[in-house]
C-alpha cells in the first residue's frame, strides 16, 4: 500500500460549498475554476455518458420527476415553484447537511412545490451564483430515494415500491456499492491507485474528484477552490494515470478510466485535528457520479450505479 504525505491527504467532508458558502453545519469544497455565470450554462458532453436514458424494464409507480442541468461544474433541479408562482432552480449538493433559500424577503422559511411535493425551506445566506436560488443538501431528501439519469431524477418516497425493489425496476445491471456511513453522510469503497482501497464521500456538490496521487499522472495544470471563510486555496489538477475502481457488495469491481481529479488540501489547513489520520479524506464527485446513472436510498443507507461498458 502506498503512503501519502499529510499535504496529499485532503480536507474533507464538513467544510464549506466552493462557491464560497458557509453554513452553520459546513459541508466540503467542490473545485471551482470558472465565473459563477458559467454555472447557468449547459455543460459539454462528458466522457462516458450515455447520449440515451435508461430504459425501465416495467412500469414506474408514482414518482415526481425532476429536470436536471449539468452544468459542467454543479447539478440544478429546475422546476419548483414558489406559492406565488416563481419559478426556482436549486443547487443539489449530498455534501451538505441541510437545504436553505436565498431571499431578499425577511421570512425565515418558504414553501415550494414541484408536481405533488412540497418543501419548506429555511433561509440562509451562501454565495450563490446569480440564477440559483438555493441548495438542496441531505435534509431535503430524508425519507425517499432518488434515481437520476442524466437530466432527469425520478424522486420516489421511501414507502415507494421502487425504493424497496429497485432491481425489478432496473434489472440486474444494477450493481449496490459497498457504502459506510458517518453520520448522515455516506461513503463509497474505492481503489486508486492499484491495490490502495480506501473510502470516499459521495458528492454531488463536488464537480471534481479527491483521490490519492499514486504517482505517474498527468497534470493538468491548477484549479482554485474555496474554502471556510471565503480564502482560496489552488489545487493540483490531475488525470489518473490508472483505472479508479468502485467497489459493489457483490464483489463486482466497477471501472472509471481517465478520472480527473485534485490533489493538494491538507487537513491541517481546516484545523480538524481530530480527523488527520482517518482515511474518509477523499471526495468522488460528478467527474465520475455523472457517467452512470446513479440510485440513491437516502432511508435504507443503499447506493447503486447502472453497470455500462466503457
Amino acid at each position: 500500500m502506498p503512503t501519502f504525505s499529510l499535504h496529499q491527504k485532503i480536507g474533507l467532508v464538513f467544510l464549506c460549498l466552493s462557491v464560497g458558502m458557509c453554513l452553520p453545519h459546513p459541508t466540503r469544497n467542490i473545485s471551482l475554476n470558472d465565473q459563477t455565470s458559467q454555472f447557468l450554462k449547459p455543460s459539454p458532453s462528458h466522457r462516458n455518458q450515455s447520449s440515451k436514458n435508461f430504459l425501465f424494464p416495467r412500469t414506474l409507480p408514482p414518482h415526481t420527476k425532476v429536470q436536471v442541468l449539468d452544468t459542467g461544474i454543479s447539478l440544478l433541479l429546475l422546476g419548483f415553484q414558489t406559492t406565488t408562482g416563481e419559478k426556482v432552480s436549486f443547487l443539489w449538493d449530498t455534501g451538505s447537511d441541510i437545504s436553505f433559500y436565498e431571499g431578499s424577503d425577511s421570512l425565515e422559511a418558504k414553501d415550494f412545490q414541484i408536481g405533488e411535493k412540497k418543501l419548506r425551506l429555511r433561509s440562509g445566506e451562501g454565495i450563490l451564483p446569480d440564477g440559483i436560488q438555493g441548495l438542496l443538501g441531505l435534509d431535503a431528501f430524508r425519507g425517499t430515494c432518488v434515481f437520476w439519469d442524466q437530466d432527469l431524477l425520478y424522486w420516489f418516497p421511501s414507502e415507494s415500491p421502487f425504493c424497496d425493489h429497485p432491481d425489478a425496476y432496473l434489472g440486474t445491471q444494477l450493481k449496490f456499492l459497498t457504502t459506510k456511513q458517518k453520520g448522515e453522510h455516506s461513503y463509497v469503497q474505492f481503489e486508486y491507485p492499484k491495490s490502495f482501497p480506501s473510502y470516499a464521500h459521495l458528492d454531488t456538490g463536488a464537480s471534481l474528484s479527491i483521490l490519492p496521487k499514486g504517482g505517474g499522472e498527468d497534470y493538468l495544470g491548477e484549479k482554485r477552490v474555496f474554502r471556510p471563510g471565503g480564502t482560496i486555496l489552488t489545487l493540483d489538477h490531475w488525470l489518473a494515470k490508472e483505472t479508479l475502481i468502485l467497489m459493489s457488495k457483490s464483489g463486482f469491481r466497477e471501472e472509471y478510466p481517465n478520472v480527473e481529479f485534485l490533489t493538494g488540501i491538507s487537513l491541517e489547513n481546516f484545523h480538524l485535528s481530530g480527523d488527520k489520520d482517518k482515511e474518509e479524506v477523499w471526495v468522488i464527485g460528478l467527474g465520475v457520479l455523472r457517467t452512470r446513472p446513479l440510485y440513491w436510498d437516502f432511508s435504507r443507507k443503499r447506493i447503486g450505479i447502472i453497470h455500462q461498458e466503457n
